[in-house]
């Protein structure tokens, strides 16, 4: 089988969370967060190995983020070959 090798040049940590109902002028009480990895290259690496193929992610990590992304990645079994960088990797909230 042929291995596949992804690069994502802008990887992110998604995290989602939600609340019951919106008030106009009231506080929100969100849910505990959902962390998932993100990035096109990231994805098609995940979607490769939920499959049964081999493929590795190759992306720049930073700070608590990328190391928390690249434990996302190591839970879900993706190969991973990371570039260290200084500035944080990148956390979107949908």
């Amino acid at each position: 089988m042929t291995k596949i090798y992804t690069l994502t040049l802008a990887p992110s940590l998604d995290s989602a969370t939600q609340t019951p109902q919106i008030y106009p002028e009231g506080k929100l009480r969100c849910s505990a967060p959902v962390f998932e990895p993100g990035g096109g290259g990231i994805n098609v690496a995940r979607a490769v190995t939920f499959l049964g193929g081999k493929a590795t992610a190759i992306f720049p990590v930073g700070g608590a983020t990328g190391e928390h992304l690249a434990a996302l990645l190591a839970d879900e079994q993706v190969p991973v070959e990371t570039v260290e960088t200084r500035d944080w990797t990148r956390q979107n909230l949908h």
